[in-house]
C-alpha cells in the first residue's frame, strides 16, 4: 500500500499561487526527530509544481522547503530532465547540487561528476558528453567545466578534449557564446592526391547561436604542408531585418618543390591563401545590401586544394550593392573593383542606376518607363594595368499603349528613346537612338477536370500565348562615336537575346538594328491550397527578320525553353539556341533528375556551349543496405570521346555516430588534373 504526506502551503509568489508539495513512498511517510525532516523510502516520489523527484529515498525539510534525494535519483522541473546518485533541491527557487549525474538533450547524452544550479547558472564539473549514449571506440568530448546560464542563454567551456573511446585525439581552447539549440559536426578524412600526396585531416562546425555558425578545418598534405581554414556562417531574420551570408578562407605555406606557373606565366608563391565572402541583407522589404569578394593570392590556389568545388568558381567576381526598392522605382549603387591581378576586369567605380518601371502617365493608359545610369568603367589586364576607361551617362525613355481588342488579342505599339554621352580622356563622345516597336500577341486559356492523387494534381490549367515582335532602331544623333571604347560588352549570351532597345544592359556596342520575332509560350498549372503550382513550360522563340548596320552580324535566333516538374521527385529542364543564318549552336542542354526519395538517386544531363563544351553527365546512387549507400558519377565528352571525370564512393555508417566514405576517382586532360584519387573520409556527430 502507498503511503503519502500532503502539505499545501501559501507562498508568496508574483501571483499569489498556492504550491501543494505531495510525498509519497511505498511504506508510510515518516518524521524523523533527530534529522528534523520528513523521511520516504522506498521508492520516494515528491512532487512540488513544476519539480518531480523521485529516488529510493528522499528527505523533506518543510521550513526551508528543500529535498535530499538519494539513490537512483530523477529529477524533472519541466525544464531539464537529470538522473543522479544525489541530488539536493530548493523547491522554491530551483536551485541544486547533484553527483554522478547523468542527462541528455537529443541526440547528446551527459556524464557529469557534479552539476549544481543557483539563479538560473547551471555549473557542471567533469563533465563527458556523448551521442545517444557511451560505447566503445565511439566518439565523444570531455569538458573541465561546462558552465550554462539558462536567463541569457549563453555557455561557457573550459578544458575541452576530443576523445575516440579513452584515447584522447585532440583538444580545444576555451569556448563562449549562445547556448540556444546549438549543434556541433565533426569530421575525419584521409585519402591521396597526385599532386597534394597523403593528407589527413579534421575540422568540426559549432553553432554559435540560432544564427551564426562557426567551422574550421585542418588538412595536412605530405607534399605541401598544413592547411588552415576557419569561416563563418549566419542567417537570420527578424521583424525588420533579413540576412544571410558566408566567409571562408585558408592558408598555406606551400611546401610542393614545383609550384608551376599562374595563368600569367609568372612563379607561384609559396605563401598561398583564398578567401572568399558573401552577404546579403534585407530591411523592411526596401533597402537590400549585397557584397561578394573572392580574393585568392594566385590563379592556381583554389583549384589545388579545392578540385571538387572548382568547376564553380573558374571565375571570381568582387562586388558591392545596396539598393533601395519603392513601390514602382528603384536606385542602386553598385561598385565590382578587380581583387586578383591575375584576372583580368571590367571595374565599375561606380555605377548609380535609376529605375522608374512601367506607370501609367497622368491619366491616360498611356504607361511610361524610365532607366538613366551613370557608370564609371575601367578596364585591367591581368597585370592590373588599365587598358582604357570611360565614364557613361546613359538615359532611355519608354513610352507604351497596351490595347485591348477583343477575345484575348492585344496590339503594344510603343516608341523608345536613348541617349549615352561618353567622358573619355580626350574628345568627349555622345549618340542617341530613337525605337519605334509593335507587338501582337494572343492569350488564351483552358481549364480541365483531370485529378492524380500521386502526382498531387487537382485540376489542371493551360495557358497559351502566340506573340509577334517587331522593333525597327534608328541612331537619331552622334558626336565622335567612333572614339566611344568597346568596355561594356557582354560576353556571350546563351539565353534568349533582348531586342528592346531599353533592354540592351551592356550596350557600349549599341547600333541601329530591326527585328521580327514571333514566340509560342505554353504553361501548365495545377491548383495548390492557397494557391498554384506550375507543372511544365514549353517555350518557342525565332527571329525571322533580322538587319543590323554591321552586316557581319545579321545572325537570326531560334531559342527554346522546355521544363517539365510534374512532382517534386521528378523534373526535366532543356534549353537549346541556335544561329539559324550561320547554321551553329550557340546553347543546347538539357537534363533529368528522378529520386524515389529513399532507394535511388538518377540525374542525367547534356551541356553544349559554343566551342566550351560537348560534354554527357550521368550520376546516381542507390541505397543498397540500410547502412550502405552506394555513389558513382561519370562525364563523357562527345566530340572526343573521352571520359575527363569519374567517381564511384561507397557510404558505410558502421553506427549512429559514424559514417565512413569510400570514394575513388579520376580525372584527365588538363595539366593539373590528370590522375586516379582515392579518399578515405568520416563524419562525426552530423545526424
Amino acid at each position: 500500500m502507498i503511503a503519502h504526506y500532503s502539505n499545501a502551503q501559501s507562498e508568496q509568489s508574483e501571483n499569489n499561487a498556492t504550491t501543494k508539495t505531495i510525498l509519497e513512498a511505498d511504506r508510510e511517510v515518516f518524521y524523523d526527530e533527530k534529522l528534523k525532516r520528513l523521511v520516504a523510502e522506498p521508492n520516494a516520489r515528491l512532487q512540488s509544481g513544476d519539480v518531480l523527484l523521485t529516488a529510493d529515498r528522499i528527505e523533506y525539510d518543510r521550513n526551508q522547503s528543500e529535498a535530499l534525494a538519494l539513490g537512483k535519483v530523477i529529477l524533472s522541473d519541466g525544464i531539464i530532465r537529470l538522473l543522479a546518485g544525489k541530488i539536493r533541491i530548493n523547491l522554491q527557487s530551483g536551485d541544486f547540487n547533484a553527483s554522478e549525474v547523468k542527462a541528455g538533450i537529443y541526440p547528446w547524452a551527459l556524464n557529469s561528476h557534479e552539476i549544481t544550479r543557483r539563479n538560473s547558472v547551471i555549473q557542471a564539473i567533469d563533465s563527458s558528453l556523448y551521442i545517444l549514449g557511451k560505447e566503445n571506440n565511439e566518439p565523444n568530448v570531455d569538458i573541465e567545466k561546462l558552465s550554462i546560464n539558462q536567463e541569457k542563454s549563453s555557455l561557457q567551456a573550459k578544458g575541452i578534449k576530443i576523445k575516440i573511446g579513452d584515447q584522447v585525439v585532440g583538444r580545444l581552447p576555451s569556448f563562449s557564446g549562445k547556448a540556444q539549440k546549438n549543434s556541433w559536426e565533426y569530421n575525419l578524412t584521409a585519402g591521396k592526391k597526385n599532386n597534394l600526396g597523403w593528407y589527413l585531416g579534421t575540422g568540426g562546425q559549432w553553432e554559435l547561436n540560432q544564427d551564426i555558425d562557426l567551422n574550421t578545418d585542418v588538412k595536412a598534405y605530405s607534399k605541401r604542408g598544413l592547411l588552415l581554414s576557419p569561416g563563418l556562417e549566419w542567417n537570420g531574420e527578424n521583424s525588420q531585418f533579413n540576412y544571410l551570408g558566408k566567409v571562408e578562407s585558408a592558408w598555406i605555406n606551400d611546401q610542393g618543390d614545383n609550384l608551376g606557373d599562374d595563368l600569367r606565366g609568372s612563379a607561384i608563391d609559396k605563401r598561398r591563401y583564398y578567401l572568399k565572402s558573401h552577404t546579403i541583407i534585407r530591411h523592411n522589404e526596401n533597402w537590400r545590401i549585397a557584397a561578394q569578394l573572392e580574393k585568392e593570392e594566385d590563379s592556381d590556389v583554389f583549384r589545388d586544394f579545392q578540385r571538387a568545388r572548382f568547376a564553380d568558381y573558374q571565375w571570381n567576381d568582387s562586388f558591392g550593392e545596396i539598393a533601395y526598392d519603392g513601390k514602382n522605382w528603384s536606385l542602386s549603387n553598385f561598385t565590382r573593383w578587380q581583387a586578383n591581378k591575375f584576372e583580368s576586369t571590367i571595374e565599375q567605380m561606380p555605377s548609380v542606376r535609376f529605375d522608374l518601371f512601367p506607370t501609367p502617365w497622368l491619366d491616360t493608359k498611356i504607361y511610361n518607363s524610365l532607366a538613366f545610369e551613370f557608370s564609371a568603367f575601367r578596364q585591367k589586364d591581368h597585370w592590373g594595368d588599365l587598358i582604357q576607361k570611360s565614364n557613361k551617362f546613359d538615359l532611355g525613355y519608354k513610352l507604351i499603349r497596351p490595347i485591348k481588342i477583343k477575345n484575348g488579342l492585344i496590339y503594344s505599339p510603343h516608341l523608345t528613346y536613348r541617349r549615352q554621352d561618353y567622358a573619355l580622356n580626350g574628345p568627349n563622345a555622345s549618340r542617341s537612338f530613337g525605337e519605334w516597336g509593335n507587338e501582337i500577341r494572343y492569350e488564351l486559356s483552358g481549364d480541365y477536370d483531370w485529378k492524380n492523387s500521386t502526382w498531387k494534381i487537382d485540376q489542371i490549367r493551360h495557358i497559351m500565348g502566340f506573340s509577334i515582335s517587331h522593333r525597327k532602331t534608328r541612331r537619331l544623333s552622334q558626336s565622335k562615336e567612333i572614339l566611344i571604347p568597346k568596355i561594356d560588352e557582354p560576353f556571350a549570351d546563351l539565353n534568349l537575346g533582348p531586342i528592346d532597345l531599353m533592354d540592351q544592359i551592356e550596350a557600349d556596342g549599341l547600333e541601329p538594328h530591326e527585328v521580327v520575332r514571333v514566340g509560342w509560350e505554353n504553361e501548365f498549372l495545377t491548383k495548390k491550397i492557397d494557391n498554384s503550382k506550375s507543372l511544365a513550360s514549353l517555350d518557342f522563340y525565332q527571329d525571322i527578320y533580322r538587319n543590323r548596320d554591321n552586316a557581319t552580324n545579321q545572325n537570326k535566333e531560334f531559342f527554346t525553353n522546355i521544363s517539365f516538374r510534374p512532382a517534386y521527385w521528378v523534373s526535366l529542364n532543356g534549353q537549346s539556341k541556335f544561329d539559324t543564318t550561320q547554321g551553329e549552336v550557340i546553347r543546347n542542354s538539357f537534363s533529368i533528375w528522378i529520386t524515389d526519395g529513399t532507394i535511388n538517386d538518377f540525374e542525367m544531363g547534356y551541356f553544349k556551349y559554343l566551342n566550351f563544351a560537348d560534354q554527357w553527365r550521368f550520376a546516381g546512387s542507390h541505397q543498397w543496405r540500410e547502412d550502405i549507400r552506394l555513389r558513382a558519377s561519370i562525364s563523357y565528352e562527345a566530340s572526343s570521346g573521352e571520359i575527363p571525370f569519374w567517381q564511384s564512393a561507397i557510404e558505410y555508417k558502421s553506427s549512429p555516430m559514424w559514417t565512413w566514405i569510400f570514394s575513388l576517382g579520376g580525372r584527365k586532360g588538363t595539366s593539373k588534373e590528370n590522375e586516379t584519387e582515392f579518399s578515405l573520409s568520416t563524419r562525426l556527430f552530423a545526424f
